[in-house]
């Protein structure tokens, strides 16, 4: 199981001789069949064929097509296996098609994963009974289910009758407060990033206003269903709904930096200036169109980038080598200099020039 302790001791380990391979592989059978990812792993170990150790191109291979069990959406593999370095976490979120090569294993990508689905509660109400069910990367972790007072029904009409609605409507908002109440407590020993509420409109509405203001602010929205819902169906809607909260996010990123390159200030938003802006340490955060490749040159000379092919250097006349896929390059490049990745997928003007990047000056 992936967890805060795990991320931490990836990020310690280090191997200065020996690459390390870092590979995220999305399987999701929802989409792939095992030849289709079978496939995507090839192209990703080809790519860095170059800079890994064979036995650890064999790891890798073997264990996505031997030992997993087909259980989850997505992998995250590490190894150097010359310095005894073996990680392999199945994910049950969406998982992005990455590898990387270098003397720290890549774990930003795992980061952004435990940021978006690391930690999340779904709260399911009625005016009787809250089911509370937390979550860690997609796996359900505990819940909890609260019987509040039973709500009598009745048939007399008249006086008898709103003195009866009174009566009941009172029950409801106690068992709410009280399925506030024991909502909060579960938050504080748990500890979500996110919290989702699913239930009737008008009860949802109200159970979200009892419950105390730090836990109302990390609300993301409402899953379909209710308290007799499948645990599945649950979990599977509320993985849509956090897909959404990261998509927006990423989106807002990606208009950030139009502003900014638009504006002259700390954005590119293309290919050229961003290798260049990368070469030079300035990139915080690297937009990346999903799919989108592309080669770079880079002088043999003095280093220089550039997106356009040219026979020698304007600045030193030496040749120009070729970077068979510059995102590779960039996103290596990026995280080694402590800045961020995003993969975005579906923003038009992203996908029109392939890359983009907030500057950090």
């Amino acid at each position: 199981m992936l967890t805060e302790q795990t991320l931490r001791e990836l990020a310690a380990l280090e191997s200065p001789d020996v690459p390390i391979l870092s590979l995220y592989l999305d399987v999701d059978p929802r989409r792939l069949t095992k030849d289709h990812y079978r496939l995507n792993l090839r192209h990703l170990l080809e790519r860095v064929k170059e800079e890994i150790a064979r036995e650890d191109l064999e790891a890798a291979q073997r264990f996505v097509e031997r030992e997993y069990d087909g259980s989850g959406r997505g992998l995250a593999l590490f190894s150097a296996q010359a310095r005894g370095i073996w990680r392999a976490f199945v994910l049950a979120v969406p998982t992005p098609n990455l590898a990387f090569a270098g003397r720290k294993p890549s774990v930003f990508p795992l980061a952004r994963l435990w940021d978006a689905y690391g930690r999340f509660l779904v709260a399911l109400v009625d005016k009787t009974h809250v089911r509370l069910l937390f979550y860690q990367m997609g796996v359900l972790q505990e819940s909890l289910e609260l019987h509040g007072e039973p709500i009598k029904r009745h048939k007399q009409g008249g006086w008898g009758a709103e003195k009866l609605q009174r009566h009941e409507d009172e029950v409801a908002y106690r068992n709410l407060k009280e399925a506030a109440e024991l909502t909060a407590a579960f938050c504080a020993r748990h500890q979500p990033r996110y919290l989702l509420l699913g239930g009737a409109d008008p009860t949802v509405v109200e159970f979200r206003e009892q419950l105390p203001r730090p836990w109302r602010e990390r609300i993301a929205g409402t899953v379909p269903g209710d308290r007799m819902s499948e645990e599945g169906e649950i979990r599977e809607a509320a993985l849509r709904v956090l897909q959404q909260v990261e998509r927006e996010r990423e989106f807002a990123l990606v208009d950030a930096t139009i502003t900014a390159a638009a504006k002259g200030a700390n954005g590119v938003m293309n290919l050229d200036d961003t290798l260049g802006a990368a070469a030079e340490g300035r990139v915080h955060v690297l937009l990346v169109a999903d799919g989108f490749h592309a080669p770079a040159y880079r002088c043999t000379g003095c280093g220089f980038l550039t997106a356009i092919r040219r026979e020698t250097c304007p600045f030193c006349g030496a040749a120009f080598e070729t970077l068979p896929d510059a995102v590779d390059w960039l996103i290596a490049t990026v995280l080694e200099n402590g800045g961020q990745v995003e993969i975005v997928e579906g923003h038009p003007r992203l996908q029109e020039v392939g890359v983009a990047a907030l500057l950090r000056y």
